[in-house]
C-alpha cells in the first residue's frame, strides 16, 4: 500500500467536482427563452411542454421554481377561504357567550338541559368532536 503523499491530496482536492449538478443548470441556456415567455403571460405548463418538446424535458414545478428563485418573480400565497363562524354574543356584564349558551331554554333540545337537585335548569357542557346521534334515544318511526 502506498504511503500518504500530501501534494497528491491537494491535487486530487484542487479537481474534485461535486456529483450533484448545479441546481438549474439545465433550464438556465433557456433562460431567455422563459422570461420571453413569461413576458407574454406564458404558464409554467405550456413553457414546460414547449421545452419538453424540443430536447429540453422538465416539470411545471421546475420551471416555477426557476422563475421564482433565478428570474425574482413573485409568489402568490394560496389564500384559504375561512369557516364562516356566528359572531358570540356579549352579556351585559360583558362575558362573552358562545352561540350554543346564547339561544333562549325554550329553544334548546331536552337533551341540553337538565335539572339541578334544586330542579334548576342547567345546560350540560357537550365534548368537542363530531355529534353522533344516540340512537337509544330516537323514537321508533311508525308506519
Amino acid at each position: 500500500m502506498p504511503s500518504f503523499d500530501p501534494n497528491t491530496v491537494r491535487q486530487a482536492v484542487a479537481e474534485f467536482t461535486p456529483r450533484r449538478p448545479q441546481k438549474f443548470q439545465d433550464l438556465i441556456p433557456a433562460k431567455d427563452v422563459i422570461v420571453e415567455l413569461r413576458q407574454k403571460r406564458a404558464s409554467y405548463r405550456s413553457i414546460a411542454d414547449l421545452l419538453t418538446q424540443h430536447c429540453l424535458p422538465t416539470s411545471k414545478t421546475a420551471i416555477a421554481t426557476f422563475c421564482h428563485l433565478v428570474l425574482g418573480e413573485n409568489v402568490r400565497p394560496h389564500r384559504r377561504q375561512g369557516r364562516k363562524r356566528p359572531a358570540p354574543s356579549a352579556e351585559p356584564n360583558g362575558r362573552i357567550v358562545a352561540p350554543a349558551e346564547a339561544a333562549p331554554p325554550a329553544i334548546r333540545s331536552p337533551q341540553e338541559v337538565s335539572a339541578d337537585s334544586d330542579g334548576v335548569e342547567t345546560p350540560q357542557t357537550r365534548s368537542r368532536g363530531p355529534r353522533i346521534a344516540q340512537v337509544r334515544m330516537l323514537k321508533p318511526e311508525t308506519t
